[in-house]
Order: structure tokens, then C-alpha cells, then sequence
């Protein structure tokens, strides 16, 4: 691949600066995002989730806390998809929390214009204060970073939780440890992080195989590391429907990612990871029982796993661009042609 920004093979970047204290403050958004979520008067009947690319599957986690625990139904849509279908439902008794990193994804910004014209209520997360989107609605939660946004898109759901007479007390505790476990954890992974990238830096294809609320970090990874930044085939195969037709093109050749959380829906990772390690070639297994989380109680770590793979994805483009030598920041057609 000769399109991209090519600056050679070098040592990989250090830890972001800021990937603890970005988090923190993150936490400390938690008062105000509980005084305007408990505060919403009547009934709610649904609540969207929306964002486009990676911020459409970053709000896998938070959606998959809301399937588990809330009665309120919950739905995630890509930006013009809620548009353009225009939910009949998106009314006074709906909310609708937005996701854009950059705040200026056009798509996105015109879901939530649409929204509000409806009468729904509307709350954007997002990392520009300055940004189009956090101008365009009566709410938004500003983190720092990506690591940030994922602390919010959890206080949210656990706020529409406690609405409900959810306990959320021991969510909260594991959130709190979240920042200096996260560190600890991608450290302590680092040695099989850098092993990956190197194994898998030239395969034609990029298999990544997940489930339940992994699903999130494990596209974030294919599409917008992977494909945007590093110009590679690749994609996130759910690990139930991985055998509904994708396992026939698997033969020794084949090299995979497994993800594996400790969350509820693991036999179905287990079950890739069997298939795999049996007529698959070279399989590369990151599972989350092999992450040290200090501070996480035991019965919470299934519940912050999703958050630590998406530090995870990060940490693993990193790696990818020391070893192919493409620069994270390059681009083809993104912010460079009308599309």
C-alpha cells in the first residue's frame, strides 16, 4: 500500500500522556450527567443511541449494559439510518444520546436536529466543547479522549439505571479503578500486543472474532484502525455468526483474533476459539482473564473488559504502525474529497 503517509518502520509511541487523567475527568463528569438525567421529568419509552463509524460502535458497551439491565428499550442506529428511517417512536417520551468524537460529523449533527424538531429529549457525547454538535443541543458531556468518552457513555447508562432502582454501587466502584487498572492492564499486555502486530502486519485478510459488548473495541479495530489508518482488508465477525457461513474460508492459511471477555456471552468466543485452534492457522487469543485489573472486584471485571479492550484496540495500532511504518494520521479520502 503506497497511499498512505509512510514514515518507515520505528520504536512504538509511548503511552498517551493523558491516558489516566483523561479518564479522571471523565469521572468527575458523573454529578452532572446524574442531575440531568435523573432530573428528566415523565416516562421514557426508548432511548437511541447514535453515532456513525466508530462512534456507532463505540456505543456497543453502553448499549449492552442498557439490553442487560434496563426495561426501558434501547436502540443503536448509525446517524442517517435514524434519519432517514425516522423512527415513528422519537418523540416527547424518547431520548436520544449522541456520539461524535470530532463534533462535526455532519451526519450526526443533522440526526440530532432532527430529534429535537420531534420533541425528543437530546444529549450528545463528545470530546469538542467548541465542536458543531455540542453547539446543536441543549446537552453535551465533554471528555478529553476516546478512553473519556467510554467513562461517560457509562455514566449515562448507569444514570438511566439508577432511574430505574438499578443498584449501581458496585459499577461505580469499578469505574472508579478503571484509570490506573486500564494501564495496568494494557502494560502487562504489551508483549503479546507488540507479538500480534508483528504476526499479523502483512495478512491479506484481518479476521476479528467477538461478542456481546467486545464487539465494540473489536470493530473499532478493523474499521477504523485497520482500514482507515493502515489501508488493510479486515472485519469484526460476531462469534455466533461466524457460523452461519464465514468459517468455510477458514484452512491452516487462515490467520485470526479472537477476542474474549468475562462477561455472559463468552461461550460463544469459546466456541470461535475451539473451532479455530482446530482448522485454523496461527489464532491470537486476547482474553480478558489474562489482564491484571487492580483494584476491579472480581464479580466487576467482565463489566469493564469492553472498556479495556477499546484502550486495547488503541494500544494495537500503535503497534501495527511501528511495525508497517504507516503513520495513524494518514489518510486517502477522509476530510480530503467530497464524499
Amino acid at each position: 500500500m503506497t497511499d498512505g503517509t509512510y514514515i518507515g518502520p520505528r520504536p512504538v509511541a509511548p503511552f498517551p500522556d493523558d491516558l489516566v487523567s483523561a479518564q479522571e475527568h471523565a469521572l468527575g463528569l458523573r454529578p452532572a450527567i446524574e442531575e440531568h438525567l435523573l432530573g428528566l421529568r415523565g416516562r421514557l419509552d426508548r432511548i437511541f443511541l447514535v453515532g456513525a463509524g466508530g462512534s456507532l460502535v463505540g456505543l456497543v458497551p453502553a448499549q449492552y449494559l442498557l439490553d442487560k439491565h434496563a426495561l426501558t428499550p434501547t436502540v443503536s442506529l448509525n446517524s442517517d439510518e435514524f434519519y432517514y428511517r425516522a423512527p415513528a417512536s422519537v418523540g416527547p417520551t424518547t431520548l436520544v444520546i449522541l456520539l461524535s468524537g470530532t463534533g462535526r460529523t455532519k451526519e450526526t449533527i443533522r440526526a440530532a436536529e432532527w430529534a429535537i424538531g420531534r420533541g425528543a429529549t437530546v444529549a450528545a457525547v463528545t470530546l469538542k466543547e467548541e465542536g458543531e454538535l455540542a453547539k446543536a443541543v441543549p446537552t453535551a458531556f465533554v471528555a478529553r479522549t476516546g478512553h473519556g468518552s467510554q467513562i461517560v457513555l457509562q455514566l449515562v447508562a448507569l444514570a438511566l439505571l439508577k432511574r430505574e432502582g438499578f443498584d449501581t454501587a458496585a459499577r461505580h466502584r469499578a469505574l472508579a479503578a478503571l484509570p490506573t487498572a486500564l494501564l495496568a492492564a494494557l502494560e502487562g499486555f504489551e508483549p503479546r500486543t507488540r507479538a500480534i502486530a508483528e504476526a499479523m502486519k502483512d495478512v491479506p485478510v484481518t479476521q476479528v472474532f467477538a461478542s456481546g459488548p467486545l464487539f465494540g473495541a473489536a470493530s473499532t479495530f478493523t474499521m477504523c484502525y485497520l482500514q482507515e489508518m493502515q489501508w488493510m482488508h479486515a472485519a469484526t465477525i460476531n462469534a455466533d455468526e461466524f457460523f452461519q457461513g464465514p468459517f468455510e474460508v477458514i484452512d491452516k492459511a487462515t490467520r485470526s483474533i479472537v477476542f474474549l471477555g468475562e462477561d455472559d456471552t463468552r461461550p460463544m468466543g469459546e466456541r470461535v476459539r475451539r473451532f479455530l485452534d482446530r482448522y485454523g492457522g496461527e489464532t491470537f487469543h486476547v482474553d480478558g482473564r489474562d489482564f491484571a485489573l487492580p483494584g476491579v472486584e472480581p464479580a466487576e471485571r467482565g463489566y469493564v473488559l469492553p472498556l479495556v479492550l477499546h484502550g486495547l484496540a488503541a494500544r494495537l495500532a500503535a503497534h501495527y504502525s511501528a511495525v508497517r511504518g504507516y503513520a495513524l494520521e494518514g489518510r486517502r479520502y477522509m476530510w480530503k474529497v467530497d464524499y
